[in-house]
């Protein structure tokens, strides 16, 4: 017999004579999923909050469009009368519109920035009392670990373990 081979066999003994007196204390662990990002989404409240989140998005939009056409403008009546302005001129207009689409970007990026707050204050209870009813289900399921299945550690599990409903169903009743 090889050496590798004895080694490989050696581990594998240890392995096992170390795995088996865990598995009757394995037989008896309960593990369940949820899916927490479904969960808030699909709730009620979580819905509510979706939609006041679009609309708010859609009214960012329709603040910033007039300015981003200005600064489109701006450059169309450059590239339109490069011919006929002066090099100052046309630098003026380069200069102009450099400024238009700085302060454009600048309250683009403000305006992105309020969506994530108002995301987060909108979304912080859901997900607060979201955690207390996984915590009270595992408590009266007598679950030793919720896993949520959004994370990308679980790779597969059984539509049996996934009590994502059981919580939607609780989080709409609260």
């Amino acid at each position: 017999m090889d050496f590798r081979t004895r080694i490989a066999g050696l581990r594998l003994g240890l392995a096992l004579a170390l795995f088996l007196p865990a598995l009757p204390a394995a037989a008896d662990f309960k593990l369940a999923l949820v899916d927490r990002q479904k969960a808030l989404i699909s709730s009620e409240k979580g819905k509510e909050a979706e939609k006041t989140l679009t609309q708010l998005q859609e009214q960012k939009k329709k603040e910033l469009e007039p300015r981003s056409n200005a600064c489109k403008k701006i450059q169309e009546d450059a590239d339109a009368q490069k011919f006929v302005m002066s090099d100052d001129a046309l630098q003026e207009k380069a200069i102009e519109y450099q400024r238009c689409g700085r302060d454009l970007e600048r309250d683009v990026q403000a305006a992105k920035d309020e969506l994530v707050v108002q995301q987060q204050k909108l979304l912080a209870p859901i997900a607060k009392k979201l955690e207390d009813i996984v915590s009270a289900i595992g408590k009266e399921k007598q679950f030793d670990l919720i896993l949520d299945r959004s994370t990308p550690g679980v790779l597969y599990a059984p539509d049996a373990l996934d009590v994502t409903d059981m919580v939607i169903k609780r989080l709409n009743e609260k």
